[in-house]
């Protein structure tokens, strides 16, 4: 039954480690434990004082009281608190033996009720080594990707130094580390796709890019087929911060769409586009050859797809007919004809200003406003401990104050 409700409440989301089932199990196991001993303890008391033992645990803190009747030689058990409170009190001791804690309010006054102790305290030690060593398990093994990257970047750090690489390459490695961590959490994607069987490949490739490829205004009609075959051909890549994915001059391999962060169109130094999620350039690339105008910039970390224009063609022309080949090229033209009113809609032109005087000092990047943070934040930190000492300092002068006597005793 606990192994039908561990996989219940993991597939509710609710236990997502094997570590926290195994804990849940121990807790249980730890309950049904203190209320068996618990119990035992209070039957063993019970069953001493019925056969006329005057010294038993629950008698010496006042739960019953035994009445003898010397004729019959008989003894008579007074309940002097609920059953609900000795209950409370069995299982308080229970628990306090368990985890060998032992405050000594109550204890074994009979030698039954002694082996009965032994007994609990071995059963306690064997639950309370294995809770401790799972928890110690579960600890480590939710921080274990966390130390792994941690040791990833050591290394690159080691080795950036040994080349002697300059300070900002190295800023670059890093920052791009940091991003694969926040994005996957130590997950390797490569790895993970690479051990899936082809179907669910493709089914995976499908779920990450059709939502994608449908956006370009010449699929937007296309069926499920196309698409599924369209995804199978992608190409994605990852860009750090100021990584040229285009420049001009080069021949445009195919259509580029924005999965993740922010590019930027440059026409010399002045930023024409910004492009976002679902965003998209040169798509008339996929029919007829083009030579890039603009350069193409990362300005965040971001991911960019890139659909082949002769992968492109071959899958179109097995899928399609003449006449749908021919009005998806239509489409696409027309909207590299209409590049100005997709400026607009997508974004106007953006002169890039270099900061002077003081404004360059408030750059969220610049040296000056780092520090500047680092002092607000210790500010913050002052008052945030400050604040509550002078609050006590000032109730206890007046808690003296206005208690005088307290203040001479």
């Amino acid at each position: 039954y606990l192994s039908d409700i561990s996989i219940i409440l993991e597939r509710k989301g609710v236990l997502k480690n094997i570590g926290l089932h195994r804990a849940w199990k121990l807790f249980f196991a730890m309950a049904l434990a203190g209320h068996w001993c618990g119990c035992g303890f209070f039957y063993t008391a019970m069953t001493q004082a019925l056969r006329g033992n005057p010294s038993t645990w629950p008698q010496d803190i006042g739960i019953y009281r035994v009445h003898d009747t010397a004729e019959l030689n008989l003894y008579h058990v007074e309940m002097l608190k609920s059953t609900s409170e000795a209950y409370i009190q069995s299982l308080y001791w229970a628990y306090i033996t368990m985890i060998t804690t032992g405050f000594g309010d109550i204890v074994p006054l009979s030698i039954p009720e002694t082996v009965w102790c032994i007994i609990s305290m071995y059963v306690g030690v064997l639950i309370t080594t294995c809770a401790i060593a799972n928890l110690q398990l579960l600890v480590t093994n939710m921080d274990a990707a966390r130390t792994q990257f941690q040791q990833k970047l050591e290394l690159t750090k080691k080795y950036t130094r040994y080349r002697r690489l300059p300070s900002s390459l190295t800023s670059r490695i890093i920052s791009f580390y940091e991003y694969s961590w926040d994005l996957l959490k130590g997950a390797d994607e490569e790895k993970f796709l690479s051990e899936l069987p082809g179907s669910l490949q493709q089914q995976v490739a499908n779920f990450m890019y059709r939502d994608l490829i449908s956006s370009l205004p010449v699929l937007r009609k296309a069926n499920n087929a196309l698409l599924n075959a369209l995804a199978d051909c992608a190409e994605i890549s990852t860009f750090s911060p100021h990584d040229d994915i285009l420049k001009p001059g080069e021949p445009v391999r195919g259509a580029v769409l924005v999965s993740r962060g922010e590019l930027i169109v440059l026409n010399g130094k002045t930023v024409e586009r910004k492009m976002q999620q679902f965003d998209r350039f040169a798509e008339e690339s996929l029919f007829i050859p083009k030579v890039s105008d603009r350069l193409i910039r990362a300005n965040t970390f971001c991911e960019v797809f890139l659909m082949p224009a002769i992968a492109f063609q071959d899958i179109i022309n097995a899928q399609c007919d003449s006449a749908h080949i021919t009005q998806m090229k239509d489409t696409a033209l027309t909207l590299a004809k209409n590049s100005v009113k997709a400026n607009k809609m997508f974004g106007s032109g953006v002169d890039v200003v270099p900061m002077r005087g003081f404004n360059k000092y408030c750059h969220p990047d610049s040296r000056f406003r780092k520090v500047w943070d680092c002092l607000i934040l210790m500010g913050l930190s002052y008052y945030i401990i400050a604040i509550p000492l002078n609050i006590m300092k000032s109730v206890r002068s007046h808690f003296f104050v206005d208690n005088a006597a307290l203040l001479i005793v």
